[in-house]
């Protein structure tokens, strides 16, 4: 496992303040406990709707908005090296303590070039531009410059690079992710509805649509209430997977065994067994597919030093992103005390996964076969729905049915979350119908 490796720098105490939803909000007071502790009393609304970019109050019902916004188009990729830099941007002034721990978010200062490696290679395969650049940093840190993963923008793939130090500073949640005062307006818009035929009613209790292209939240039934998830877990423990180690044909030998988990609780299993080989491909589909808990197990035992180390970044993953109604205790999504979501906070974590090119492929797979395993995936929407692409289903006893169901109309792509549904495909044909139906970009 990766070590940080720090060195003497000009040191300057950075206090990360978490971009919080803007506005105010009427709501109704709803405590939350979990038989380990009792998390702080938090106001959720009920239930909100999106009205032509307004919202308005429903029956029984309280107003909210909650939105995001896409990073602004970035130019095409640039070869950038060392020589065409000017001094001051490589100079070896650091912003932030390593050894305090690394900030979330990291925003460019300067045009910053993605370097394939810690040194050498003097030559940048791109170079993003300052202001609307934000990278994720993962360590180690190594003299002037430190390991990112750069979630991708539309024109650059995601993946992992060097940077800077010189041309980053610590930043706030990106405003694609969440919303910030003084966010240009010349962002894009959410769409606008046109249409006033109510949501058709469901079977599930939490629901959450959120727009893909702007962030914002179309329409919600207590979408913000911390329920069990299930196995749309499994969005973020493939998301860190992917950002941590973006070898997929890395081997990995098996310590996990299916037959033992079935036995002991009844996961859904790929099928492993200890003493083989599989790659980290193969697991990755194993667990987004037939949701196998034992490929989780094994992805988190394999990419990190130990599994609470994984549970640890899946964790960091959800701040990372102001998922303030998520906690994870583990890889797969198993019932537990203390790991739960909202409808809303997946339908987040969904929208910032797919961003990543091989997670979109992941979730949008509807059979795979790899090392000797064939797999189908349990999502019943990728093939019954026109426009479906992605991304994962879940059961557990506690949580019921739940889905983050994304489906693409016209170039426009929607997330429907829904938590303890007892019909996921009608629910989310229903809900995708009425959005295509209600809402105009």
């Amino acid at each position: 496992m990766v070590r940080f490796v720090t060195h003497c720098f000009a040191l300057v105490a950075i206090s990360l303040v978490l971009a919080s939803s803007a506005g105010s909000r009427p709501a109704a007071e709803v405590r939350i406990a979990s038989d380990s502790e009792s998390p702080p009393t938090r106001l959720l609304p009920a239930q909100v709707e999106l009205d032509t970019g307004a919202l308005e109050q429903r029956p029984a019902a309280v107003g909210d908005q909650r939105s995001a916004v896409p990073p602004e188009a970035t130019p095409a990729p640039t070869s950038l090296t060392r020589s065409t830099l000017g001094a001051d941007q490589l100079q070896a002034t650091v912003t932030f303590d390593p050894r305090r721990g690394l900030p979330r978010w990291l925003r460019a200062i300067h045009d910053v070039p993605l370097w394939p490696g810690a040194d050498g290679a003097d030559t940048a395969p791109a170079a993003l531009p300052a202001g609307s650049t934000y990278v994720k940093p993962l360590g180690p840190f190594v003299d002037t410059r430190v390991q990112v993963y750069f979630p991708g923008d539309g024109d650059h793939p995601a993946g992992q690079a060097w940077v800077d130090t010189s041309a980053v500073e610590p930043s706030d949640i990106p405003p694609w992710i969440a919303p910030s005062a003084g966010t240009p307006s010349s962002l894009p818009a959410p769409p606008q509805r046109v249409g006033d035929v109510p949501a058709p009613d469901t079977t599930a209790v939490h629901v959450a649509i959120v727009d893909d292209g702007s962030g914002q939240l179309l329409y919600g039934e207590d979408a913000f209430a911390r329920v069990p998830q299930a196995s749309t877990t499994k969005i973020g423990t493939t998301i860190v997977a992917l950002e941590r180690s973006p070898d997929l044909g890395g081997r990995i030998r098996v310590t996990v065994s299916a037959t033992a988990m079935a036995a002991r609780d009844g996961s859904s299993t790929m099928g492993i067994e200890p003493g083989r080989t599989v790659s980290l491909d193969t697991l990755l589909h194993g667990m987004m597919l037939p949701s196998g808990n034992d490929a989780a197990e094994q992805v988190a035992l394999a990419l990190a030093d130990s599994r609470e180390q994984y549970v640890g970044w899946m964790n960091d993953e959800a701040a990372a992103l102001g998922l303030k109604d998520t906690h994870f205790v583990n890889p797969s999504g198993m019932d537990a005390a203390g790991h739960y979501s909202s409808a809303y906070d997946m339908a987040v974590l969904a929208r910032y996964a797919m961003r990543n090119a091989t997670f979109r492929d992941l979730a949008s797979a509807s059979r795979y076969a790899g090392d000797g395993f064939p797999m189908q995936n349990l999502n019943r929407l990728l093939d019954l729905y026109p426009g479906a692409d992605g991304v994962k289903i879940g059961f557990t006893d506690a949580a019921q049915k739940t889905i983050v169901a994304s489906a693409t109309r016209d170039g426009h792509r929607v997330f429907v979350s829904l938590m303890h549904s007892q019909d996921l495909v009608g629910d989310c044909t229903a809900l995708f119908d009425w959005v295509w139906q209600t809402f105009a970009w």
